[in-house]
């Protein structure tokens, strides 16, 4: 339907919660292809919940550096990481936590020491961290 020269879109069900038409000055798409994207977003659900769960774990400053030390050293302990980062042991813990859950770390125990290191499959948020050995640096120059 047009009304004042724009089209309006009488949306109704589950592409739209509120009531009443939506105004578009120049649509490009049609009802039934917004319905479709609708469709399409809502079977996607699961995965965009996990792509932000895994975004979120990245977004702490802490949890970076955590994995940039990793990355460069390749394994270390709580204690040696709580040094290098100027932090309390159980707040490194609470980390590493938070990264062995969403899989981005991995663990390993010898006698009293555990020792973490990157998982194996964590795609490409590796290649994302920068490199912190001397060689590497200086190659970047």
């Amino acid at each position: 339907m047009v009304v004042d020269g724009r089209r309006r879109f009488d949306v109704v069900g589950p592409l739209r919660r509120s009531k009443g038409p939506l105004d578009c000055v120049a649509p490009d798409r049609s009802p039934s292809e917004l319905a479709d994207l609708r469709r399409a977003l809502e079977a996607a659900k699961v995965t965009l919940r996990r792509l932000a769960d895994h975004h979120a774990l990245l977004a702490g400053e802490s949890r970076l550096k955590i994995l940039a030390l990793l990355r460069s050293a390749g394994e270390l302990c709580v204690c040696d990481l709580a040094t290098v980062l100027d932090m309390t042991p159980a707040a490194v813990s609470q980390h590493l936590s938070r990264l062995r859950g969403g899989g981005l770390v991995a663990s390993r125990r010898d006698g009293m020491m555990i020792y973490y290191r990157l998982a194996e499959d964590i795609g490409d948020t590796a290649s994302c961290l920068p490199s912190l050995s001397r060689r590497d640096r200086a190659d970047a120059r």
